[in-house]
């Protein structure tokens, strides 16, 4: 059994296992409303990941047209040269351990 809470429109906008705050409507697991709400919520973090890596991608085409020279940092809009300055930062202390934790810096393919 799951616990639906629903909006303002009536649609399902979080499940819980028990009853928490508004969440006290229950519902089978196989319920269709609640198989769509999980697909839904999968496929937009599906997407939302797949974002972040095409992100990293554009990023990582930028600094290999800067090191062969095809366009200079400086060709681009300041606002995006400081968006790639302070995303190189945070990835530098994600991946020496700083203060956002551990891991890699590498894309799988």
């Amino acid at each position: 059994m799951l616990y639906v809470q629903r909006d303002a429109q009536g649609r399902i906008c979080e499940l819980h296992p028990t009853p928490v705050g508004s969440a006290d409507e229950a519902r089978m697991a196989d319920d269709p409303e609640v198989l769509q709400f999980i697909h839904e919520r999968w496929r937009q973090n599906e997407l939302s990941e797949l974002d972040r890596d095409f992100v990293r991608v554009i990023e990582d085409t930028i600094e290999l047209l800067i090191a062969k020279g095809v366009i200079l940092f400086t060709d681009l809009p300041p606002k995006v040269q400081e968006k790639l300055l302070r995303r190189k930062e945070v990835r530098q202390l994600t991946a020496f351990g700083g203060r956002l934790g551990g891991g890699d810096d590498i894309i799988p393919l």
